[in-house]
Order: C-alpha cells, then sequence, then structure tokens
C-alpha cells in the first residue's frame, strides 16, 4: 500500500510538472500565424497583373483602316515610278523647248542663244511641274516609268522623223517632237493605270517589240535602199520603235512570258545578227550583208523560241523517276559455287516502287 501510495504521488508530481508547460507550447502557435503572412505577401503579385497590362492605348481611339490611311511611297511621290517620270519630263521640256527656242527668226546669234536658253528652262520647268504633280497624286509603279520613258524617245524620234520628211519649219519641228513625245508619254500612262505595276515580262516584252520593229525596219530599208540608188528616208525606221511598243502592248493580253526568256530571245538573235553583219561588212558588199544579218536573226530568233519553249511533255527521265513501280530486266553476275569461289551469271529482274 505504501508502494501504490508513492507510485501516485510520482505521477501526480510528473503531471503537476508537466501542467506549466503546456500552457507555453499553446502560446507557441502564435508565431505560426505570424509566418503565414509571408505566403500570402508572395501570393500579393498575381492582383498586379490587370494593373501592368494598361488598356488606356486602346481608349484613345480605333485603328485606321488601310482604306482611311493615305498610303505613300514616299514624302514626294505615290509611287517607286514618280522621280523617273518627273526627270523624263524635264528632260523632253527641255529638248523640245530648245528647239522651239532656237527657231525664232533672229539674225544676231547671241539673240539665238538666249532664246534657246529661255525656251530650255521654260520648257524643262513647264513640263517637270506637271510631271512631278502627278506623280505626287496618282501612283506610278517602277515598270511604268521605264514604259514611259520609252515612249518618250520612240515619241520624240517618230516627231523628228515626220517634221523632216514634210520639211518642216524649225518652229513646226520643235512644237511636233513636242506633241509626240507627250503623246507618247501620255499613251502609256492611259493604258498601265487604274491597276498595279505591269510585270517584268510584260514590260521586257513591250521593249522587245520595239528593238526588233527598229532592228528589222533599218535592215529591211537597207536592202531596199541599197538596190535602186537614191536619197535614203529614214521616216520607216523612225517610226518603227513607236509601232513596236503598241503592238508590244497588244501582245501583252494574250501572252505572259517570263522576262528571263524575253532576254535570251532578245539578246542571242540580236547578238548574233550583229555578229553577221560585222563580218559581212569586212568581208561582202552591197545588200548581202543585210541579207545575211536578217536571216541569222530570223533563224536564231526560232531556234531560241523553241529551246525555251516549255511544252510540257514528260521525259523519259521524268517519267522514271515520277513512276510509283518500275520493273526492268538486267543482267545480274553473283558469287556460286562452293564456299563463293565461282561467278554466276544470268539475267535477272530490277523491281523500283
Amino acid at each position: 500500500m505504501k508502494s501504490l501510495a508513492l507510485l501516485s504521488c510520482l505521477v501526480s508530481t510528473l503531471a503537476a510538472a508537466q501542467q506549466p508547460e503546456t500552457p507555453s507550447s499553446a502560446t507557441s502557435p502564435p508565431p505560426a500565424p505570424a509566418a503565414t503572412p509571408a505566403p500570402d505577401d508572395t501570393l500579393a503579385p498575381p492582383p498586379l497583373p490587370p494593373a501592368a497590362a494598361p488598356s488606356a492605348p486602346q481608349a484613345v481611339g480605333p485603328a485606321e483602316s488601310s482604306k482611311e490611311r493615305s498610303l505613300r511611297y514616299s514624302r514626294y511621290s505615290m509611287g517607286p515610278g514618280g522621280p523617273l517620270l518627273a526627270f523624263t519630263g524635264v528632260i523632253s521640256g527641255i529638248v523640245s523647248g530648245a528647239i522651239i527656242g532656237d527657231s525664232q527668226e533672229d539674225n544676231s546669234d547671241d539673240d539665238r542663244d538666249t532664246r534657246s536658253f529661255t525656251g530650255a528652262v521654260l520648257g524643262g520647268l513647264t513640263l517637270g511641274t506637271a510631271a512631278t504633280l502627278y506623280q505626287y497624286f496618282v501612283p506610278v509603279e517602277r515598270n511604268e516609268s521605264f514604259l514611259v520613258a520609252g515612249g518618250a524617245v520612240a515619241g520624240f524620234a517618230a516627231g523628228i522623223a515626220i517634221a523632216n520628211s514634210e520639211d518642216l519649219s524649225s518652229k513646226n519641228r520643235g512644237l511636233l517632237s513636242l506633241l509626240t513625245t507627250q503623246a507618247g508619254v501620255i499613251g502609256v500612262l492611259a493604258a498601265t493605270a487604274g491597276g498595279g505595276d505591269v510585270s517584268s515580262g510584260d514590260a521586257a516584252l513591250v521593249g522587245m517589240t520595239s528593238l526588233y520593229a527598229l532592228t528589222l525596219t533599218a535592215l529591211a530599208q537597207n536592202i531596199y535602199d541599197r538596190e535602186p540608188p537614191g536619197d535614203t528616208n529614214y521616216l520607216p525606221t523612225a517610226l518603227a520603235p513607236a509601232l513596236g511598243m503598241a503592238l508590244g502592248g497588244l501582245l501583252t493580253t494574250p501572252l505572259e512570258l517570263e522576262s528571263t526568256r524575253v532576254l535570251h530571245l532578245t539578246l542571242v538573235p540580236l547578238g548574233v545578227g550583229s555578229v553577221m553583219l560585222w563580218l559581212g561588212s569586212s568581208i561582202a558588199e552591197g545588200s548581202t550583208i543585210p541579207v545575211t544579218a536578217l536571216a541569222g536573226i530570223v533563224a536564231t530568233f526560232g531556234l531560241t523560241l523553241l529551246l525555251t519553249s516549255d511544252p510540257g511533255v514528260p521525259t523519259e527521265k521524268d517519267r522514271i523517276r515520277r513512276a510509283d513501280f518500275q520493273a526492268m530486266p538486267v543482267p545480274v553476275i553473283m558469287a556460286a559455287g562452293r564456299d563463293n569461289n565461282s561467278l554466276a551469271a544470268g539475267p535477272g529482274l530490277f523491281v523500283s516502287f
């Protein structure tokens, strides 16, 4: 009994000794709530993205559509071919104005030079300003500007040739050259207006037909003029480039050639014709020279046209390459005999699929 009493006293003493520690353990959790704000602080950034994504620029107003926004190639022109058009207008005005100013009747050479200079300045300023204003408001593409320059040159040559054939005065010659030059410029602008740029193939085709018209007409006229001696009339040759450009413009409707093919069709035949013309001038005489050059150009053009064409017929290599299944007999040589010390040969079948 005494031992049981001692054991109960010992247990109660131990329980009493542990009672003060439980409140401290109960008060120890408060640091945990103090530590819990730390995760809350780490979770605080998620509300920031709505504020970080500013919607202020959207409140300015809707963006302009492509139709409402003014699209320009640069500050000074609507298209990439505008500067060349302005340059063409300035040069054509200077040349025509100088011719008109020089045609004024005056006995003094100093006054004549002054009038020629004045006409060149006025013509260049007038036509240059008109071309600059046009390209500022109307887009002129790059290939279109090349055709405009070619049309101006062809029109000027045609006007001078017509004036010389009709034996016009200097003033009328200048006026006629001015009119034909501007007719070439306006004609090209009118034919290419209302759409995008002229393709490189179409522009090259127009240039090729103009060059061929000049070359073939000059050779044919040389053949004709060599037979009966007399004065040479260069009117057909001078009109040929303008007519060739018009013909090339008509051919662009049914034809669509690549610029590289047009380049081959132009350089190869004309190169052969130039070589034959040079060789003929050093060996032969008379009308044989232009005849051989003309024949060489025509024959080479036909061969070049045939060799650069794509008929769309597959070749044997294309058929073999594209076929899904191929079987062909082949000779076979293989090792045979004991320990493969001999060779055996015979027919075999090669299958490709």
